[in-house]
């Protein structure tokens, strides 16, 4: 009978147990009836660029903060930054837009692992070649931006192509040059873009632990300016170290 009870009292503790861990789980995440995860790739004026993980190049949201409680798994922080990852609660419902827009936005849920903020360095990569050789922007109406060959996910690329636009208002065209030509946007005879720019990073290895990367923007044959040989190293929080380049190129 002493066994029986103490095997009732061991059930009774386990179901507690697991009852108060289902409780922890729900209480963890946002209100809503769907929830999604999502990288946040940019803070445009307390409008977060996020992009879906594992999403495809389609799977980028635009989202205010102003209305939206946030909460932090972590207790000391106390702001949402690129590179964090969050969960959103909504309603379910997505506006069909570019960006698209979650509808009946809940709640943010800010976890405490999972942080990488290398879309936030490659922005600044960007940034910092646009302004080089600024002679080489005169004239230009339209971006093209391609990362195919790095480690980010499609739906990474395509945020940070939706914050490189916000940033230097212009529309960005993702693609690589041989996509970009076939369309029709390049002139492949003459390989020159007249009204356009192309922007690219091209990551050594993209399965390597330590980055080294070539960044470019490209007009023409004969009008590109380069990074080359620039490297960056991950810290162990998932923080990515500023980047030093190699040397820079031009033609």
């Amino acid at each position: 009978m002493k066994g029986i009870c103490v095997s009732v009292l061991a059930l009774l503790l386990a179901l507690t147990l697991a009852g108060c861990g289902q409780e922890t789980a729900e209480q963890a995440a946002p209100s809503g009836q769907a929830h999604v995860t999502c990288r946040v790739v940019a803070d445009q004026e307390g409008t977060l660029v996020l992009a879906r993980a594992d999403g495809t190049g389609y799977d980028v949201y635009a989202l205010s903060l102003a209305d939206t409680p946030v909460r932090y798994e972590d207790p000391d922080q106390t702001a949402v930054q690129p590179g964090d990852l969050v969960q959103v609660g909504y309603s379910g419902a997505v506006l069909e837009t570019y960006p698209a827009q979650l509808g009946g936005v809940e709640g943010l849920l800010v976890k405490a692992e999972g942080f990488d903020d290398l879309c936030a360095l490659y922005l600044t990569v960007l940034q910092d070649l646009w302004g080089e050789d600024s002679a080489l922007n005169e004239g230009v109406v339209q971006l093209g931006l391609d990362l195919s060959q790095t480690r980010l996910s499609p739906a990474e690329q395509g945020a940070l192509g939706v914050a490189l636009g916000w940033q230097l208002d212009l529309p960005v065209l993702q693609g690589t040059m041989e996509e970009l030509t076939d369309q029709g946007v390049i002139d492949g005879e003459n390989l020159t873009w007249a009204d356009g720019l192309l922007l690219s990073i091209r990551e050594a290895d993209p399965a390597a632990q330590d980055l080294t990367f070539t960044a470019e923007k490209w007009r023409g044959g004969l009008a590109a300016y380069l990074y080359t040989d620039c490297t960056a190293h991950q810290t162990r929080d998932g923080s990515w170290s500023e980047y030093t380049v190699g040397a820079h190129a031009i033609s």
